[in-house]
Formats: C-alpha cells, sequence, structure tokens
C-alpha cells in the first residue's frame, strides 16, 4: 500500500507540474496577444468613417440619365406625392422600375432629404444607432422649423 501511494502522489505531481506548465504557457500566449491590441480602440466615429449606410444614391444609376442632378434633388413633396410620380415614370417605356427600385428610389430620395443639412459623417453616425435611438434623431429634427418632415414619414424614413 505504501508503494501504491507514492507512485499515485508521484504520478500527480508530475501531472500538476505538466499542467501548470501548460497554463504557463497559454498565459504567456495570451499576454502577448492582449500587449498586441491597440492601446486605443475604436471610436464611433472610427466606426462611422468604415461604416457605409446601406443606402444607395439609387438616382446616380437611374434618375439622373433623363433627369438633371438638380431636378432630382429638387422638392419631391411628402411619400404619398413620389408615389404619384413614381407610379407615372413606371409607366415610361425606358424607365423599367421594379419593387425593388421603387424602394432604393424612397429611400434616395429620404437620404437626399437628411443631406440637404447634414454631411455623410452624421449620416454614418446615424447609421451606428439603434432603430430607437434613430427614431429619437429623426423626432428631433422633424420638430425643427424647415426641416421638411411630416410627422407621418418618420417610420419610413
Amino acid at each position: 500500500m505504501n508503494w501504491t501511494f507514492r507512485a499515485l502522489l508521484g504520478f500527480s505531481a508530475v501531472m500538476s507540474l505538466l499542467l501548470l506548465v501548460l497554463i504557463t504557457g497559454q498565459m504567456a500566449a495570451l499576454r502577448g496577444d492582449v500587449t498586441a491590441l491597440e492601446t486605443v480602440l475604436a471610436t464611433k466615429g472610427d466606426l462611422a468613417r468604415v461604416a457605409v449606410p446601406s443606402v444607395e444614391l439609387f438616382h446616380e444609376e437611374k434618375c439622373t440619365s433623363c433627369h438633371t442632378e438638380r431636378r432630382f434633388a429638387g422638392e419631391h413633396g411628402s411619400r404619398s406625392d413620389v408615389d404619384a410620380v413614381l407610379a407615372h415614370m413606371r409607366q415610361m417605356p425606358d424607365a423599367g422600375f421594379t419593387d425593388e427600385d421603387m424602394v432604393k428610389i424612397h429611400a434616395s430620395l429620404e437620404l437626399l432629404q437628411c443631406a440637404t443639412c447634414h454631411g455623410q459623417e452624421q449620416l454614418r453616425l446615424l447609421a451606428l444607432k439603434t432603430d430607437e435611438e434613430q427614431r429619437n434623431v429623426i423626432q428631433r429634427m422633424a420638430a425643427k422649423p424647415n426641416s421638411k418632415i411630416d410627422p407621418d414619414e418618420i417610420e419610413a424614413i
């Protein structure tokens, strides 16, 4: 019994030493990884410079082939006015608007509406906010004089 106890104790000591060496190696590797990290983490501004809003300006590929940039960026009225104009444009032989195109056109018009006062950096920062934060910002903008945002358009924007 004395011999088995010593063998078991020796085996446990060797295994403990082996585990200690392995854990020490893992800790050294982890320390190296942490040291290699940037000392300053990315800010929202850094992410905004990288994050691009998912809405592309659709008018650059379709609308400006017939209309001038100035005409496209001009006053378009409410969403129902835009729907009426787009329904008319859909009837044109060269337009060929799909349902997906209609969504892109609305998004481009809404983005242009924001871009009259706000730069690309501010729009990108807005894209990083949660839906609730975006809604709050848009509601604040709609409440400002001359915002041209109808209260019924807030959810759509």
